[in-house]
């Protein structure tokens, strides 16, 4: 018996994979190992990404592992494609129990130079399209009697530093947001929660390490209690965990997965 049996999942961002790079494939970003890993719980799963083929690609290994999952475009910045990828997942599996919301871009500059339409980009992307997607879940999972949903922040929304004033902002924003759902969704039986990584091996992070000299690249585990990076294997089953009913009595929560970098040290 799995964890998430009998559940219906819509996964936005789903299809996070990226494409060889230099004979080297990138590895597999939080967005689809959280669907992958919820699928091999038992949940069915339909798999959103801007990127149909990505989607597709992502929905097809569940089936070739035996699991149920179809795939949709979606574009979270359009109220129209959020509404659809909640109608197809419905359309597909009856219901709607569960969410996990893993869009998410990034721009470097600071608070001196980061141009307002780049800004308004991310927060549209990164805070809107979350707002959005919840907001045509939440009337589905009510009437299959309730849910959960599990918000993808960063740890960036307590720290600061690489990423950006932008991703920093939308990131901090959507915690608000998910405390301000989880409040709102309780009495419908929805759970609403944050999964905050910290620095994880993911497609995200070598993108953004793509170009940068290896003389300058970052200690990524120096300053880790546990003195390693992150996989999105334990990304995904702390959603896992989140989504199913062991998690029956969470909401408005924020699990921290950073390997302590968070921890105050003197």
């Amino acid at each position: 018996m799995g964890r998430l049996d009998d559940k219906v999942l819509l996964v936005i961002g789903g299809g996070s994979d990226g494409p060889p790079r230099g004979g080297e494939r990138l590895p597999i970003g939080n967005g689809r190992a959280a669907a992958l890993a919820c699928a091999r719980d038992g949940a069915a799963v339909m798999v959103a990404d801007l990127r149909a083929e990505a989607a597709e690609a992502t929905a097809e290994e569940i089936r070739s592992a035996g699991g149920r999952a179809e795939a949709v475009a979606c574009d979270v910045t359009d109220p129209e494609q959020c509404a659809g990828a909640v109608a197809a997942a419905v359309k597909a599996f009856g219901d709607l129990n569960l969410l996990v919301n893993n869009v998410g871009i990034a721009d470097a500059g600071s608070v001196a130079d980061t141009p307002a339409e780049t800004f308004d980009q991310i927060m549209r992307v990164n805070v809107r399209g979350h707002l959005l997607t919840v907001q045509h879940a939440l009337p589905e999972m009510a009437r299959a009697g309730g849910g959960a949903v599990v918000n993808m922040s960063s740890l960036n929304a307590y720290r600061t530093g690489g990423a950006g004033i932008s991703y920093d902002t939308s990131k901090a924003a959507l915690l608000g947001l998910s405390r301000h759902a989880a409040a709102t969704a309780a009495p419908m039986n929805v759970r609403v929660n944050t999964v905050l990584p910290g620095v994880i091996d993911s497609t995200m992070l070598r993108r953004a390490l793509a170009d940068v000299p290896a003389e300058h690249v970052p200690d990524l585990t120096g300053r880790i209690p546990l003195g390693r990076v992150g996989s999105p294997w334990e990304v995904a089953r702390c959603v896992v965990f989140l989504l199913s009913d062991e998690a029956s009595y969470v909401t408005g929560a924020e699990l921290v997965v950073d390997g302590g970098l968070n921890i105050p040290m003197l």
